[in-house]
């Protein structure tokens, strides 16, 4: 046989090999704020070619598939948005620049929601499916796609943002009411890391905020304080709520 020929025919079916299957793996890394220490939950991972997403954990950490040379796309709330390239299989660090916050609750509550919502029609149309609660009618009319909106994994992902999402909705809610400028006009604290260090430690919950009126929030920063100013030496201190 023409050694050219041979040739020719390996150098094909590289290329085959390269057009139609790449070697895909799991890729590791660690997202962080730039220039902070600190590192970041709940950021939505999304590989642009195949679309696969994935949210980082409370310590900032996400696993995802990929292949050598796609781009993965970083995404949060208040930050601004971030491509990676992988060129390797190695464990990998990305880090988030915050972005300028408007000052208006409202306007970046709308922000947030909507943003929220995108992440979350992302993983409808990544994961064929159409809820995230199957319905009986669901389950009588199709009970393959129940079954999978039920126990698949990209339902699953979906359900898990969905869940860490809500806290922070939440967190909202009660930013909207109990806020630095009410705490300071309350207490009379001028510095924002008093106010911090005080908010640390009494934040009412979304539960509590949403059926209380102004009077008892107001109630709440006087007595909090008080209680706060005798005893802000300790390193814990409970909550009164």
């Amino acid at each position: 046989m023409n050694f050219r020929y041979i040739l020719l025919t390996f150098f094909c079916a590289c290329l085959f090999v390269k057009a139609n299957g790449q070697e895909t793996f799991t890729v590791k890394g660690t997202v962080h704020r730039k220039s902070s220490p600190d590192v970041l939950s709940l950021v939505l991972v999304t590989n642009l070619r195949t679309k696969v997403l994935a949210v980082s954990d409370e310590q900032g950490n996400f696993p995802i598939q990929a292949s050598m040379g796609d781009s993965l796309l970083f995404k949060k709330i208040d930050y601004a948005p971030q491509i990676f390239v992988v060129t390797s299989s190695l464990d990998f660090n990305v880090y988030l620049q915050p972005v300028v916050l408007l000052k208006e609750v409202s306007i970046k509550e709308q922000t947030k929601r909507q943003e929220i919502n995108e992440m979350m029609g992302l993983y409808k149309s990544t994961g064929g499916y159409y809820t995230l609660k199957p319905s009986t009618w669901s389950a009588l009319n199709s009970p393959l796609t129940a079954l999978y909106e039920t126990f698949g994994q990209a339902p699953n992902r979906a359900r898990k943002f969905q869940a860490l999402t809500q806290e922070e909705l939440e967190h909202i809610e009660v930013t909207k009411r109990y806020n630095t400028e009410l705490i300071k006009k309350v207490t009379g604290l001028t510095d924002d890391k008093d106010v911090k260090d005080f908010t640390d430690v009494f934040t009412p919950g979304y539960q509590d905020i949403k059926t209380w009126t102004d009077y008892e929030v107001v109630n709440y920063i006087k007595i909090s304080y008080d209680y706060y100013k005798k005893n802000k030496t300790q390193v814990k201190l409970p909550a009164l709520y």
